[in-house]
């Protein structure tokens, strides 16, 4: 007997709808939807007990140094220091004071 549709869960995610679980997220995704990663702009994350910081390497976003929290309970995890977006004016020129503005004929 064929299994019924809408039954099939995996770590109590609908697979037959798409869903796999996401560890990092805490929660089932559809990973066309949504990516199951840090955030690229998260300097530190908080897994919904620990607060860890964020590492960018070679392999991607992965956890580095994190609390060593027990917690009962576990919230949803969240970005909880994003990185400032900072506007970078490009510099100014430079005068030299003994040759003037660089142009020629002064």
């Amino acid at each position: 007997m064929p299994p019924k549709i809408g039954s099939d869960y995996i770590n109590n995610c609908l697979v037959s709808a798409g869903y796999t679980w996401c560890e990092i997220l805490n929660k089932c995704v559809r990973l066309w939807e949504e990516m199951c990663s840090y955030p690229v702009n998260c300097l530190t994350w908080n897994d919904g007990c620990n607060i860890c910081s964020l590492i960018e390497g070679e392999e991607g976003i992965t956890l580095g140094v994190c609390s060593e929290m027990y917690c009962f309970t576990r919230n949803m995890p969240f970005c909880q220091v994003q990185t400032p977006e900072i506007a970078i004016d490009p510099m100014p020129p430079v005068i030299n004071p003994f040759l003037g503005d660089g142009t020629i004929g002064h």
